[in-house]
C-alpha cells in the first residue's frame, strides 16, 4: 500500500497527525505529487560551477538537453516515464516487450525526429483516470 501511495501526502499525514497543525493538515490531504522522467543515452560533458563557498555539478551536452525535453513532454503525453530510441535500444528484450512507442517527434535542437516510448508501469485503466 505505500508504494500506490507513493505521492499521496495524505497517507503521510496519517501517520503524523500530532506534528502538524489541524489547518495545514487539512490541506494538504488531497495534495499529489507526480514526477515526470525523461530517459535519453548520450555523452556529456561535467563541470564545476560555483563559488569557494558552494560549488555544484553541471552537465553540458545536446543529449542532457534531450533528457529534459523528454521530461517535460511526460506532462503532454500524460505518463511518468517517457524514453528515447536510442534509451529503448539498449534495453533487453524482456523490458521492450512492456513498452510502447508512443509517437515520433522532433525536439528543439534534434536535427532529426527520434520515436519516444513508454514504460507501461501502470495499468491502461489508471493512466485513463488522469
Amino acid at each position: 500500500e505505500d508504494v500506490r501511495n507513493v505521492g499521496n501526502l495524505g497517507s503521510f499525514l496519517k501517520e503524523k497527525k500530532s506534528d502538524i497543525s489541524p489547518p495545514w493538515a487539512s490541506s494538504l490531504r488531497n495534495y499529489n505529487v507526480n514526477v515526470g522522467v525523461g530517459l535519453h543515452k548520450g555523452w556529456a560533458i561535467e563541470g564545476a560551477i560555483g563559488s569557494k563557498v558552494k560549488i555544484d555539478p553541471s552537465y553540458l551536452s545536446p543529449h542532457v538537453n534531450i533528457t529534459s525535453r523528454l521530461e517535460a513532454a511526460t506532462k503532454r503525453y500524460r505518463v511518468p516515464l517517457l524514453m528515447s530510441d536510442a534509451f529503448f535500444g539498449g534495453l533487453s528484450g524482456s523490458v521492450q516487450s512492456k513498452c510502447r512507442r508512443c509517437d515520433k517527434v522532433s525536439f528543439k535542437g534534434c536535427s532529426d525526429p527520434m520515436v519516444i516510448y513508454h514504460h507501461d508501469t501502470f495499468s491502461l485503466k489508471k493512466l485513463e483516470k488522469r
